[in-house]
């Protein structure tokens, strides 16, 4: 990814997250991306920790955002700290792209159905900034059915998403 941290746009729609969910954002120099996170209950007393990494990159390719959501997923799993996944807590990755706007291709990437892992989930979401539309899965792979309704949810409490 091709990203400028001191983009107005960018920094902009990451100060508006940092607001909703109440912590700081710091640059993540090995992701390129600008980097929160949150806790919450979710359903049947699990702990989630939520990770939300943002960036910007306009002429970035479905093939680019492939390669982000991995890195973010791997940093997310490798840097996670608590009990063990699948022990009354999980992860949920948030790999932000703002685009704009945003083109087809990276758009229909993010209604794709994520990988599967074990006690963590991840939503690949792109911001329109031209429109201000967010696009993410809509449907509940069926490996997810439990817990995929709060992965949603905070994603649109997040990033803002009517």
């Amino acid at each position: 990814m091709n990203v400028n941290p001191n983009d107005e746009q960018l920094r902009a729609f990451v100060g508006m997250v940092a607001g909703r969910i109440g912590q700081e954002a710091p640059w993540n120099s090995q992701l390129g991306a600008y980097q929160l996170s949150s806790q919450n209950w979710a359903t049947f007393a699990v702990k989630m920790h939520h990770y939300f990494f943002i960036t910007r990159d306009d002429n970035a390719s479905a093939a680019d955002f492939d390669a982000y959501v991995k890195a973010c997923v791997s940093w997310a799993l490798g840097n996670y700290r608590g009990l063990p996944r699948g022990l009354q807590k999980t992860v949920a990755i948030y790999p932000v792209l703002l685009q704009g706007p945003a083109t087809p291709e990276v758009v229909a990437y993010t209604k794709q159905k994520p990988d599967a892992h074990f006690a963590a989930f991840a939503l690949p979401t792109v911001v329109d900034l031209a429109s201000g539309r967010i696009d993410f899965l809509e449907k509940t792979p069926i490996w997810g059915f439990a817990m995929w309704k709060g992965v949603r949810a905070a994603a649109e409490n997040a990033l803002g998403r009517q």
